[in-house]
């Protein structure tokens, strides 16, 4: 019986738990070019009982964009947090608060300068705090597609409770994203791909993918899926260390 509720607890984990080391800030940034304010807030919350076995399990991700009058200055909030526990014990403990400033330099270039806190229990960076800027270039492709290039530098901080340490980096950060708007079913698809090296050993990097798809229910309402993979190839642990999960919820947007 034991065994049968742990294997259920790690199938349960691996469809559930969707906050990476990495997190694909390029998937929640709105992309409404003519809308000032918007704001989304996705949450999920979940409790099984089995004969005293249980799982409890909330997730909550809070999306904030505002644009100037003149649509040339873009400020972007996200925060999220993910917790499963069972019997006191924490399978995911994960937060994230990420700030970031846009500037339209011209129409296909943007300037950009962010600040990120983020935390994660489970893996061996269990801290990992960004300060950084860079250049962001926009390409549309007739009505419905768009490409997105953008390069920064990331000052970074990594914590590592496991072994009492911290590690200061300098990185460089690159991202491609595609978005797709189907005209008819208005299916929202966005790929984004991520690639952050340090610039001392460009061996030492990170890399993280994601895959979302949403389906309109209403204008306010969505199902979505999303495959996210993020990998590290080198983890204070001298490691790697990765991670893959299939996301599916609702969202509403306001």
């Amino acid at each position: 019986m034991r065994l049968l509720f742990c294997f259920f607890v790690f199938l349960f984990l691996g469809v559930s738990s969707f906050y990476a080391q990495v997190v694909n800030i390029e998937s929640a940034r709105m992309q409404t070019d003519t809308v000032r304010f918007v704001l989304s807030n996705d949450f999920t919350f979940r409790y099984n009982n089995n004969d005293g076995n249980y799982i409890f399990e909330v997730n909550d991700a809070l999306y904030a964009q505002l644009k100037s009058k003149d649509f040339r200055k873009l400020y972007f909030l996200l925060g999220n947090f993910g917790l499963i526990r069972s019997k006191g014990e924490d399978f995911s403990n994960s937060w994230l608060l990420h700030l970031r400033f846009n500037y339209r330099l011209t129409g296909v270039t943007r300037l950009e300068a962010f600040v990120q806190s983020q935390g994660n229990q489970l893996l061996d960076v269990s801290g990992r705090h960004l300060l950084g800027a860079g250049l962001r270039f926009k390409v549309k492709i007739g009505d419905h597609i768009r490409l997105y290039l953008g390069n920064s530098y990331m000052y970074e901080l990594e914590i590592s409770d496991t072994l009492n340490q911290k590690f200061y980096n300098n990185r460089n950060n690159t991202y491609l994203s595609f978005s797709a708007v189907l005209p008819k079913s208005k299916i929202n698809i966005t790929n984004i791909f991520y690639y952050q090296p340090l610039y001392k050993d460009i061996s030492n990097y990170n890399l993280s993918e994601q895959l979302r798809i949403e389906v309109p229910l209403s204008e306010k309402i969505n199902v979505n899926t999303s495959y996210y993979y993020y990998f590290d190839s080198q983890t204070p642990n001298n490691r790697s260390q990765f991670t893959s999960t299939i996301y599916i919820g609702v969202g509403i947007t306001i």
